[in-house]
């Protein structure tokens, strides 16, 4: 890993982070009618993942029909079952040897897209098998204002995660730059992390924001307080695994950043 000490490099802006730098190589599909057929294909990744997006946002909003729910392990097991097998996929895929295994079959401009297929996929049988269960732990029928209270709540979880997937590039979160690349058989832009709100103010705005929704369902069945917890202990433990694979990317800046900005909750000074 290089330092860049030039003028140029000390005067860069302080909220923005290059990354290091790699070199791009030929995807294994090299012929131009094959590289079409491999980006439309793999396309496929990210209508999946809005579907499953879709889905999720669904079961956040609250349960269909509240009266009669049934209990009992069977359907808590099957939902646990698919929501492991998302949190595994993506975990494991978006690092080390999960990295090196969608890289063999097309290429390197290939591995985002495989990602968010796979990630789509896993995502969509989750949503698509999750059952809804019993007993009905909490609701907010009976309290206009706790209802209120925790809509507010969930628009501002939401607002998080549009504006840090706008500022990280909604686009290359769903791997269409690749898409491109494939296509056109030249290299995908170089991912650049530019710490603007939310992200100049805490590391990991977008999963506060699905913190934030998971814990403000104004209705929480037996099965939705399975998906708050095991999504938010996911989610605490991953956060610091994703700061390093940022340090590794991005080098000594990320690092800068990581220092001088806190992780969940934005620093209050009271300046005279």
């Amino acid at each position: 890993m290089s330092h860049d000490n030039s003028a140029a490099g000390n005067s860069r802006k302080r909220r923005r982070i290059e990354p290091v730098p790699d070199v791009f190589q030929e995807p294994v599909e090299s012929k131009p009618n094959r590289r079409i057929g491999l980006a439309v294909w793999l396309s496929i990744g990210p209508l999946l993942a809005m579907l499953g997006i879709m889905g999720f946002s669904r079961l956040l909003v609250g349960v269909e029909n509240d009266n009669g729910l049934e209990g009992g392990t069977k359907l808590l097991l099957n939902d646990l079952v698919f929501l492991i097998i998302f949190i595994a996929s993506h975990t494991f895929f978006a690092r080390g040897l999960g990295r090196k295994w969608l890289n063999k079959p097309f290429g390197p401009e290939a591995e985002r897209p495989l990602y968010v297929m796979i990630s789509g996929i896993t995502l969509s049988l989750l949503v698509f098998f999750w059952e809804t269960s019993g007993p009905m732990l909490w609701t907010t029928d009976n309290s206009t204002l706790l209802a209120t209270s925790l809509v507010i709540v969930q628009l501002l979880g939401l607002v998080l995660v549009v504006a840090s997937a706008f500022v990280v590039g909604a686009g290359g979160l769903a791997a269409l730059p690749h898409l491109r690349s494939i296509e056109s058989g030249r290299p995908a832009p170089k991912q650049q992390f530019v710490a603007l709100p939310p992200y100049s103010l805490i590391r990991q705005p977008m999963n506060l924001g699905i913190i934030l929704m998971l814990w403000a369902m104004p209705e929480v069945s037996a099965d939705r307080l399975l998906l708050i917890v095991i999504l938010t202990i996911w989610i605490a433990f991953v956060a610091p695994i994703e700061e390093r694979d940022a340090e590794l990317s991005f080098g000594d800046g990320y690092t800068r950043y990581k220092e001088r900005t806190p992780r969940w909750l934005p620093k209050i000074s009271v300046n005279d």
